[in-house]
């Protein structure tokens, strides 16, 4: 059985350049998400900050279907 040389190479190369490509789109991926993150609500506060109860969860009665649309994607409430 003869094995081409040139193309196990070529084979190869293609493996290295997916592998890298995979490894830099997942790295950007996780860059994007942690700088377009919300802040965690359950973090706790820093420095004489106090966190306060809110019963109503601070979502306004009165609000349009964008903003209601936007509290449901965001908070999932």
């Amino acid at each position: 059985m003869v094995f081409s040389l040139r193309k196990w190479l070529s084979r190869f190369a293609f493996l290295i350049l997916f592998v890298l490509l995979t490894v830099l789109v997942f790295g950007g991926y996780r860059f994007f998400m942690t700088k377009l993150m919300l802040v965690d609500p359950y973090e706790a506060p820093h420095g004489q900050a106090l966190k306060v109860f809110q019963p109503n969860g601070g979502e306004p009665e009165k609000a349009s279907i964008s903003d209601r649309l936007r509290w449901f994607y965001l908070y999932g409430e």
